[in-house]
């Protein structure tokens, strides 16, 4: 079934409409959903300080401002840092300018590693909008500005998957989730996780054994991890290869919340919303069968 063809299915079992849901003054509208404390840093600040950033205050994304004009010139995810630091493109750039030597790739500014061209919204832009553009860009969040271009804000899809989590309902979980799931083994190391993030795109990773679910391991979990102390003073000493060989699992998420393909999507975002995680993997007599993610809530909002 084309797209289109099945948006409009699912709304015939039970859709969101943004209509509802107008501010009193237009201009406000996406900033009343979107997130307002931001913390912007300049191209030259460190890469490690960005890492250590994040860990501490669980972000996911950093816009890269103008220290003069304050302007918005680029954006650093953390999917950007793990592509950096754990064997995506951006990878080659240690090998090849720092001869692997990741101290000092991870000292460098961040103008190496942004998103130069960013992709960003309007104060006055309406929700719908958001969604539209987060859709066709394939983006997790992006920063609002005004019309001079300084960043107010950042919407992400969390802050749109809470906003509908106790309206969503008439559509089971196996009409909105992935059955195809990549997922990784309890064996499977750091490294290996994070190359499988960078090259394929995906923002967590489920970890099972003979079916089951026994953890799930996230970009967040890494940056956490890259952000700990003990970790930097294996990046000084320039064996982090060897910790990066440690099981993922070891820094995964272990009681991991779960869903039947048959329950309402509204309870699986009361439980996003209620763990403040991204996603919930749907399991069927205790084997994984799909995951659904905030991005799945999307093919149901109008």
């Amino acid at each position: 079934m084309r797209r289109e063809g099945y948006r409009r299915a699912l709304r015939g079992k039970g859709s969101i409409s943004l209509r509802g849901h107008t501010s009193k003054k237009h201009e406000s509208e996406i900033l009343n959903v979107a997130k307002s404390t931001v913390i912007t840093m300049a191209p030259t600040t460190p890469i490690y300080d960005a890492i250590q950033i994040m860990a501490k205050e669980g972000f996911r994304r950093i816009p890269i401002a103008n220290p003069a004009t304050k302007a918005l010139e680029g954006i650093v995810t953390a999917t950007d840092i793990i592509d950096y630091l754990g064997g995506g493109k951006k990878f080659e750039i240690i090998s090849q300018k720092f001869g692997g030597n990741v101290f000092k790739a991870i000292n460098e500014p961040l103008k190496l590693i942004m998103t130069q061209k960013v992709v960003s919204i309007k104060t006055s832009a309406r929700i719908s909008d958001a969604i539209e553009l987060m859709t066709k860009e394939n983006l997790g969040g992006m920063p609002v500005v005004d019309e001079g271009n300084h960043i107010k804000a950042i919407i992400t899809e969390r802050d749109i998957a809470i906003l509908f989590a106790e309206r969503i309902s008439g559509v089971t979980v196996a009409q909105l989730m992935s059955e195809k799931v990549v997922t990784a083994l309890s064996k499977t190391t750091i490294f290996e996780a994070e190359q499988s993030m960078a090259t394929q795109g995906f923002r967590r990773l489920p970890i099972i054994s003979e079916g089951k679910v026994t953890g799930i391991l996230t970009t967040m979990d890494i940056i956490r991890f890259f952000g700990s102390g003990e970790v930097f003073k294996h990046l000084r000493s320039g064996t982090i290869i060897q910790v990066l060989n440690t099981p993922a699992l070891e820094i995964a998420t272990r009681k991991v919340s779960t869903i039947e393909p048959s329950a309402d999507v509204g309870k699986a975002a009361g439980i996003m919303k209620d763990k403040d995680i991204g996603a919930v993997p749907v399991v069927k007599n205790d084997k994984l069968v799909g995951i659904i993610t905030e991005r799945d809530f999307f093919k149901i909002i109008e």
